[in-house]
């Protein structure tokens, strides 16, 4: 039946998965305090400690969970949100980087696209 399944619940991975959003969460709410009102929140304490958190948390779930469900769409999507980021950067760096821009700017429109292909492919 419907309600008699069993489902093995593991909090160690739910507590990582918690604790990696809430630090996420709590990184992005404070860094845009901090860029609408400069110093607000970097005078008390240092809002990388968050991003730390979330990345140790993060690798903490990614070890522990069991069911990978994999979304290409949401990786193709944020691989193309990191190549327009590193586009916008490197467009910034137009001056120092000259001629060479014709040939990075492509490098850094790929290279997100092909770390998700390595990381598929291992």
């Amino acid at each position: 039946m419907f309600f008699n399944q069993k489902k093995e619940i593991n909090t160690v991975e739910i507590i990582s998965r918690t604790l990696f959003f809430t630090s996420l969460i709590s990184f992005f709410c404070f860094l845009f305090l901090d860029l609408i009102n400069t110093g607000f929140v970097s005078r008390t304490f240092s809002i990388l400690w968050f991003l730390l958190a979330a990345v140790i948390s993060g690798i903490w779930w990614g070890a522990i969970v069991k069911e990978i469900k994999e979304q290409r769409f949401w990786q193709f999507f944020s691989a193309a949100i990191f190549a327009i980021f590193g586009v916008i950067l490197t467009w910034q760096f137009r001056a120092d980087l000259s001629d060479s821009l014709v040939l990075i700017i492509p490098l850094v429109l790929l290279t997100p696209f092909v770390v998700i292909w390595l990381v598929r492919e291992v």
